[in-house]
């Protein structure tokens, strides 16, 4: 029963306070996801790990961005690449390096079309 407390205690400021995905970063999102998805046939368990790190990862970069009020694209730069790494350590805790990297290099021609 105490560590319910203890737990609940500290998991509601993080639900309270987290921030929903906008429309558009769903969209992007949903985007990137459905072409790894589709490209390297991931099961359903990985793909719905997948869409949730992308999302988060998104939504976070977004946040640290008005946080920090970067407005120059070396700013932006550093957040993204900070980014880029919490994604890749999960992918690769999760995956393996070789196939995180392989889901890395499809979100990225994801990216750029």
């Amino acid at each position: 029963m105490k560590k319910f407390l203890l737990i609940t205690t500290f998991l509601i400021p993080f639900i309270a306070f987290s921030q929903n995905a906008t429309k558009s970063q769903e969209k992007r999102s949903d985007m990137i996801t459905s072409y790894v998805i589709d490209k390297l046939e991931l099961s359903d368990e990985d793909a719905k790990f997948y869409k949730n790190v992308h999302l988060a990862q998104i939504v976070e970069n977004a946040t640290n961005v008005r946080e920090s009020n970067a407005s120059s694209a070396e700013e932006k730069r550093l957040i993204y690449r900070k980014g880029y790494e919490s994604i890749r350590n999960k992918l690769v805790k999760k995956f393996g390096n070789k196939k995180a990297q392989s889901i890395l290099k499809a979100s990225n021609e994801a990216r750029n079309k």
